[in-house]
């Protein structure tokens, strides 16, 4: 491991990368009690190639995938898996399932190599890891479809099949990226909060969060975020001051604020990540519930506000980790069971492909010490080898960049929408812009992944306009008919459902 002041800044920028995506499909699947099918959905595995790109390489794995085939007749949907272990959810609800109603479709869920059950290695040492990239996983979509449209499934009944694509973040880009890259496969996509463009330093998620909280929870929230984080820094440099932060903030182990990576691992692991889940996968209400809290002036000192908060949310228990070395040795951990294996692959996958490093280096939010953009390289390095470093992820955006094109032009046929709250919107379309060949819908103070829930479950009016919206366009694409049919026109008018986000 690296001696220099880098390698003892800790990893919690990254983690909200490898958490949210997850937490989110879990959140956010609907919930038995709301599955609109009375199908059990049939779970399937398909052997792919190891290596898409080496004819030589003849090497092949079983990938998993779920299939309701309640409305199955013409075309097919899928439902796109990302970072996380695929669960039936999606196929019995959703609205990837009432385009599969609306267009007489076969619905899919398909599982990302490497996560969850599909798992095309004995496990994910960094020798296997070279397998673990964004055009491998678009290349198992591909092969998958011609799967699907062979006389090996069903007999042949998707022959003829029209293909729609659903994604929700990392899997929207897959989905996005798919039409670019496989247009002869793909006939439509519907992509929900999908970045595009990868960008190594990504200091304007805070500043969404920032915006998202003065709108919703007020400047007097700000204020307050800001005076607790000036008066925690302060307190950690006193001989006492660790131990009551410890006390405070329920810490796994006490704080020892003379080891600069330890004291980073608590600082922005226990406070800044938790700001950001709160505000990535917020609904109405949740972030003023957040801020009544911490500007509660019954209580007097605002680091014990702040820390009163924090220690209440679930993702916080059962306690906040301030050891660095046990944050590494977690995600050194090669096993496809170790506990920490999805942040893992995903922190791989940033680290030679994407970046969205979530640095602080913008002086427009509240959270005032400073992360650079060098953590993060050091972070890529203890966790892999030291030759996965700042090179190869420069190398690896600028590829990324190139065969996709970043946000320089939309591919035809590809619905996006994205939150104005969603801290990822800087990453991905986050304009309206109604072509009618690549619309997008930008929806206020909504945050990441809500248009991928059904109609009728919404959280504001815009919001339900705009998933009905989607269905017309995707229905159009794949069946070439206008869809401003009546039934499309009845879902516009169903009472919208106040939708309770229960955190997992």
């Amino acid at each position: 491991m690296c001696s220099s002041v880098w390698a003892q800044i800790p990893q919690a920028g990254l983690l909200l990368l490898i958490l949210s995506p997850v937490l989110a499909l879990k959140t956010l699947e609907p919930s038995p009690s709301a599955s609109r099918s009375g199908r059990v959905p049939i779970e399937g595995w398909v052997d792919v190639r190891l290596n898409h790109f080496n004819a030589a390489n003849t090497a092949t794995f079983p990938m998993r995938y779920y299939y309701n085939n309640e409305f199955a007749s013409e075309n097919i949907v899928i439902f796109v898996g990302g970072e996380w272990a695929i669960s039936p959810g999606w196929v019995r609800s959703g609205l990837a399932y009432e385009l599969a109603e609306a267009t007489r479709a076969g619905l899919f869920y398909t599982e990302h190599r490497y996560y969850g059950l599909t798992r095309p290695t004995e496990d994910t040492g960094l020798e296997f890891l070279r397998f673990l990239t964004v055009d491998q996983a678009l290349a198992d979509l591909a092969q998958f479809i011609q799967y699907v449209k062979s006389d090996a499934f069903e007999a042949g009944q998707f022959r003829q099949a029209k293909v729609a694509l659903v994604g929700c973040s990392y899997a929207g880009s897959m989905a996005t990226w798919m039409r670019l890259a496989y247009p002869h496969l793909v006939d439509a996509v519907f992509s929900d909060s999908g970045p595009l463009h990868a960008q190594e330093d990504f200091p304007e998620y805070l500043e969404v969060i920032t915006e998202a909280i003065k709108v919703q929870g007020g400047q007097n929230c700000l204020s307050s975020i800001e005076e607790a984080v000036q008066q925690l820094t302060l307190l950690l440099t006193t001989s006492e001051g660790p131990g009551q932060a410890s006390q405070m903030f329920k810490t796994c182990s006490p704080i020892n604020a003379r080891s600069t990576l330890d004291l980073a691992t608590f600082f922005w692991y226990g406070i800044t990540e938790t700001f950001a889940y709160l505000v990535q996968y917020a609904v109405p209400g949740d972030i003023p519930n957040a801020c009544s809290v911490i500007t509660n002036t019954s209580v007097a000192n605002p680091v014990q506000r702040l820390a009163n908060w924090i220690t209440a949310q679930s993702w916080t228990q059962p306690c906040i980790e301030t050891r660095y070395s046990e944050v590494v040795a977690t995600h050194r951990n090669t096993s496809y069971t170790s506990e920490k294996t999805t942040m893992r692959l995903w922190t791989y996958q940033t680290c030679v492909e994407f970046g969205w490093y979530q640095t602080t280096t913008s002086t427009r939010q509240p959270f005032l010490t400073t992360i650079p953009l060098e953590y993060f390289h050091q972070m890529c390095r203890d966790f892999f080898a030291l030759n996965i470093n700042e090179n190869l992820l420069r190398a690896g955006i600028e590829r990324t960049n190139l065969m996709f094109g970043g946000l320089s032009r939309l591919p035809d046929k590809v619905v996006t929408v994205m939150g104005s709250h969603d801290p990822w919107s800087p990453m991905g379309p986050n304009v309206d812009h109604q072509h009618h060949l690549a619309p997008v819908f930008v929806v206020p103070q909504i945050s990441h992944c809500r248009a991928i829930r059904p109609t009728g479950d919404s959280e504001t009016e815009e919001l339900e306009r705009t998933k009905v919206a989607v269905l017309q366009r995707m229905q159009s694409f794949v069946t070439g008919i206008d869809s401003g049919a009546s039934e499309l026109r009845a879902v516009a008018s169903m009472v919208i459902v106040i939708s309770v986000l229960a955190f997992i």
